[in-house]
């Protein structure tokens, strides 16, 4: 993700459920800007997120984790193991958020406790107190659509992160994402991000929705998940084999198949 200020161009994050090492080796090099690990909903835990910033640190990708809001104790934790920063889902309010980016500092102006950046492995300034891991509020919930502007004026954040789906079942409209109410909620983030010099980012979105999205203004997209596209190859691919094999006569049928009980 971007340090904030105006950003020039619309950039792509990959977003990762599947704590798989290929996985994480083929986003950081499918051209992806930066690389998300999902703590929250994925199938992650603390030693495969460990290792998956390794590989991504080795091949020079950022990676970003997203915990829930209830988790600020792990923050200072993923990123003693390299990660840049930090997606906090369901933000409440502005008082957690400041206290998300107070375990993100070193002390004696925060609370977090030095561990060395990758333990030694990775640079770092003479003064510690220069680091400033990116912290991300993730907006998804009516009160922080309430209190947007106070979130916005956190010190130390970097950006807004908006989760649509939770953002439009917590406004009552299901899944439907029905305008104005949605539409204006939208709006109110990407501009209160972009009144206080932050890009905002847009999570889970298909390639076929990114006109859509752009329209509010966003600068950063989340182009949905690994098992979402993985899911969605797979359907599409079953569904263009069948309609294949439909269209072939065959002479024969053979007796058996795999994954049918003989």
């Amino acid at each position: 993700m971007n340090d904030g200020g105006e950003v020039a161009s619309v950039r792509l994050g990959a977003w990762l459920a599947i704590p798989e090492p290929l996985i994480v080796e083929a986003a950081a090099k499918s051209g992806y800007d930066w690389i998300g690990f999902d703590l929250q909903h994925g199938a992650w835990d603390l030693g495969t997120a460990f290792r998956g910033i390794q590989l991504a640190d080795a091949l020079g990708k950022a990676v970003i984790v997203r915990i829930h809001e209830e988790e600020l104790p792990l923050i200072p934790r993923v990123l003693d193991h390299g990660a840049s920063g930090i997606v906090l889902a369901m933000a409440s309010s502005p008082e957690t958020v400041a206290a998300a980016v107070e375990h993100s500092r070193y002390q004696p102006n925060s609370t977090r406790s030095y561990g060395g950046q990758r333990y030694g492995m990775r640079a770092e300034p003479k003064d510690v107190g220069e680091i400033r891991p990116q912290i991300y509020p993730m907006i998804e919930m009516r009160q922080a659509v309430d209190k947007i502007r106070n979130i916005a004026a956190v010190p130390g954040i970097a950006g807004l992160h908006i989760g649509p789906t939770d953002l439009s079942l917590a406004l009552g409209l299901g899944m439907s994402r029905t305008p104005p109410i949605y539409d204006n909620a939208i709006k109110a983030i990407v501009s209160a991000g972009h009144d206080h010099g932050m890009p905002v980012t847009m999570h889970a979105v298909h390639r076929e929705t990114v006109a859509d999205v752009l329209k509010f203004g966003v600068d950063e997209l989340v182009l949905t998940t690994d098992i979402e596209l993985l899911r969605a190859a797979m359907v599409d691919q079953v569904a263009s084999a069948r309609s294949l094999v439909a269209g072939v006569s065959r002479s024969a049928t053979v007796p058996g198949a795999y994954g049918r009980a003989s």
